[in-house]
Formats: C-alpha cells, structure tokens, sequence
C-alpha cells in the first residue's frame, strides 16, 4: 500500500536538463564578465595622439584673403586660409561625402563643388548638405612665423 509515487525518467531528465542548463549559463556568464576585464590587460590602451607645431611659412608669404594647400601629417590635403583677421587652417574634405573644398577668397568662403556646400571663413557650415564644419587644425603665429600643429607619425 506504499502509495510512493515513482518518478518516471523523462521527468528526471527534464530536471536535469533545466539544473545543467542553469549551471552551464551561470558559468558561462562568470566566464564571459572576467574575460571582458582580462581583454582590457591583453590590448594596449590607445594612447592620446601627440602634435607637433610644423613651420608652415612667413605672414609676408600668405597675405589677406590668400590660401596655400599643404598635405596634413596624415597624407590629407589641408588649406592654411588668411582670412584678413585671421590665419586658420582647415581640412579641405568636405563634410558631407568627402570632397575637395575650394577657398573663394573673394566671398570668404569655402565652397563644395560636388553638392553645393558652403562654409564661413572660420569653417561653419552655412549652406548645403555639410552635416558639420570643416576639421580645424590649431595655428599659431611665432615672430611672423605661421606654425601648423600636425598629428605626430
């Protein structure tokens, strides 16, 4: 009259199944979390990129309202601008899809032939697709000397 009632083997393998399963997961997930913090070891930080000032010219070689090209410590085409206030220089890439830019020395602005795009004198987007201003690099003017400050190779 022993009314013990005897488990069948589907659901002890179905218990089992689901304990493995939660163990495995567990295990995974603590595998998975000290991996993430071991990586960080293993690849080396991403150091802070350095600059140095490059001679780009004399002020008496670049007057008011005048533009020279020269090609960034990257291989990319750049133009050192005399805006008549200021020297500034920009990315000639476009924003938008990455074309040249050209310097319109007399309307002050830098214009995208491809779309239309227009940029200031200081490299705003004023007009046209350009999601954004022109990359600006840093420019600084020592006893007449016009340095450019260049990402380091």
């Amino acid at each position: 009259m022993d009314e013990k009632k005897e488990k069948t083997s589907e659901e002890l393998s179905r218990r089992d199944f689901l304990a493995n399963t939660a163990m495995t997961l567990g295990l995974v997930g603590s595998l998975g979390a000290g991996a993430v913090y071991s990586v960080k070891y293993l690849v080396p930080a991403k150091k802070k990129a350095k600059f140095i000032d490059v001679l780009m010219g004399n002020l008496k070689e670049l007057p008011a309202g005048s533009a020279r090209e020269f090609i960034d410590g990257q291989g990319k085409k750049a133009l050192l601008v005399n805006n008549g206030q200021e020297i500034k220089a920009f990315s000639k890439i476009c924003t938008h899809l990455g074309c040249e830019v050209e310097w319109h020395a007399e309307k002050k602005e830098f214009y995208c032939p491809c779309h239309e795009g227009f940029f200031d004198a200081n490299g705003k987007n004023i007009a046209g697709p350009p999601p954004r201003p022109l990359d600006e690099y840093k420019v600084t003017v020592k006893d007449d000397n016009i340095f450019v400050a260049l990402k380091e190779v």
